[in-house]
């Protein structure tokens, strides 16, 4: 009799143990998933914002192609022509544009009022390039140039990178994994430089010099990735620095995982020239607005670069201010990033953990 009951004690007390277990289960993943030691960054989960965009221009005769962000999942906002000119408005190849056909001295103003969303995207593994759909490769997976005053600048060239890409990424077989692998290259060897006059450089020239400003960069990674077989891409608009708004670029690309397909950012300016922790790597915060998700065709990059038309460049003067209305931040989200005890260690430590009370009430 007393042997039965201490048999039915210990199953009693290994079901109370698999109960706490599953009570504690969201938390216990919540510690693989971000382990003890993983730096952590603070974002707000969504900003409320408006300023103006105010663009001083002079020139005999010109046109000026202002390209206005829409929703999406990550953004909600309106866009007014506070100023008086007359335009016309255009939609194509993923892009909304105003189009305004002046001359001699103009003052063009433009309010931003909208929401923007923290997005990250917890992707620890990830299935081969193999897995990605044929159609966005062969959308993506090629050479893009840039027409400046006549000539074709290649700024997007796979084929150079090729080689470097495939050993840089050798030990990773996920997609994931490679596009970390390209992520921490970037930022450990490369230095951000903001300020460019004129054209851009191309993708292989920005690797020589080792330094860039957003999208430079931007096409170095876009190359590196599109050079392996997996689709990427620029995306422009603007990002809040701390006190105002400015342009920027950086890289959309797709990871697939467990039966789906996740469309990602990227940015590699987040921390370029120094100690990687991933602050850049599938995070978008929400101090960003998308302007253009570029598609992969050469003339639709190219009419996006080149916005303005005009005669006589030496009558030519152009300047750009953000003037900053409204920024509310709301909510808070912890973002892991850097390296903590690795997930798979986690994981064992609490199963050991487990298998070791439920040991010590067997022999009890």
């Amino acid at each position: 009799m007393e042997k039965r009951a201490r048999i039915i004690a210990k199953a009693i007390a290994i079901a109370v143990v698999l109960i706490i277990v599953y009570v504690f289960l969201p938390t216990i993943s919540s510690l693989v998933e971000n382990p003890p030691g993983a730096t952590y960054m603070i974002l707000p989960q969504k900003i409320e914002f408006q300023f103006e965009r105010i663009i001083d221009i002079s020139a005999r005769t010109y046109t000026i192609n202002l390209t206005i962000p829409t929703d999406s999942q990550y953004q909600k906002l309106s866009v007014e022509d506070v100023s008086s000119y007359p335009k016309s408005v255009h939609n194509g190849y993923n892009r909304t544009w105003w189009s305004y056909s002046l001359s001699g001295a103009s003052q063009i103003r433009i309010k931003y009022t909208g929401t923007t969303y923290t997005k990250v995207w917890h992707i620890k593994s990830s299935d081969g390039v193999d897995k990605i759909p044929e159609n966005l490769k062969e959308q993506y997976d090629h050479r893009e140039y840039l027409e400046n005053c006549g000539t074709l600048l290649y700024v997007i060239d796979p084929e150079p990178f090729k080689d470097i890409t495939n050993n840089i990424t050798k030990g990773d077989s996920s997609v994931v994994g490679k596009l970390r692998d390209i992520y921490d290259f970037i930022v450990e060897n490369f230095h951000y430089k903001s300020e460019r006059t004129g054209a851009p450089n191309t993708a292989v020239e920005t690797w020589n010099a080792r330094e860039g400003d957003c999208d430079e960069l931007s096409f170095v990674f876009v190359s590196m990735a599109r050079s392996i077989g997996i689709p990427a891409w620029v995306e422009y608009g603007f990002l809040y620095d701390g006190s105002t708004w400015g342009q920027h670029a950086w890289v959309g690309t797709v990871i697939p995982h467990d039966g789906k397909l996740d469309y990602v950012n990227i940015d590699v300016t987040a921390e370029v020239g120094r100690k990687d922790l991933g602050r850049g790597f599938l995070i978008r915060d929400p101090f960003r607005i998308t302007e253009w998700v570029e598609d992969g065709n050469s003339e639709h990059l190219s009419s996006y670069y080149n916005f303005l038309i005009y005669t006589s460049p030496p009558d030519l003067t152009y300047h750009e201010s953000i003037n900053v209305l409204q920024m509310n931040e709301e909510g808070q989200e912890k973002v892991f990033v850097g390296n903590g005890i690795p997930s798979w260690l986690m994981l064992l430590i609490f199963l050991v953990i487990i298998l070791v009370v439920i040991v010590i009430i067997i022999r009890w």
